[in-house]
């Protein structure tokens, strides 16, 4: 939905159901002294199976006649993490950041990875009640990484610097889901049970 708001007071004004996420800035410009606002409604190229996808560019001016897209189904609260658990004991209750879990080693790989989803090793950790986790942003990374969870805000390591961790207890059973503040398409769980 984009919606309008009076910037006096924050009332509404107007909705538009644009069929996919406005993933954008609405912009406005004027064409022959007639003021238009466009704005981009996408996600075709998000990693989540869920999302209802687009490549919707809308462009409105008043008195416009175009109708609105047909709403899409929501996406699940949680796009969950698909990634076979590893337990607290095989990853030595550490999340390596920016590196893809080694299935053959049962280690973090060796390499940096600012672009996969799954660069949070392991991506799915699962761990009993009171366990004590330590993110790691390894020495040989070139980049800074952290860990911040996105739904119940339970943890934030910070931005970490090559070299540096950050460690976490975890008391509550539940399902904690996290990405990489610096490169936010790599995402992870905790599973504490």
């Amino acid at each position: 939905m984009l919606t309008a708001l009076d910037d006096r007071d924050g009332t509404e004004l107007w909705t538009w159901q644009c069929g996919a996420g406005v993933n954008t800035s609405p912009l406005t410009y004027e064409i022959d002294g007639e003021q238009y606002v466009a704005v981009l409604a996408g996600g075709n190229g998000l990693p989540y199976p869920d999302i209802p996808k687009g490549d919707h560019l809308w462009a409105f001016k008043l008195g416009g006649r175009v109708g609105e897209a047909v709403a899409p189904v929501p996406p699940s609260r949680r796009n969950q993490i698909r990634a076979a658990a590893v337990t607290g004991d095989t990853a030595r209750n550490t999340i390596t950041l920016g590196r893809i879990w080694d299935g053959a080693r049962n280690a973090p790989g060796t390499t940096e990875n600012l672009v996969a989803q799954n660069a949070m090793s392991p991506q799915h950790l699962s761990i009993a009640k009171g366990t004590t986790v330590t993110f790691v942003n390894p020495a040989d990374n070139r980049s800074a990484h952290g860990a911040v969870s996105f739904f119940e805000a339970e943890f934030d390591t910070g931005l970490l610097m090559p070299g540096q961790s950050f460690t976490y207890t975890f008391d509550t059973p539940g399902e904690y889901f996290y990405n990489d503040p610096v490169a936010p398409q790599n995402t992870g769980k905790v599973v504490v049970k």
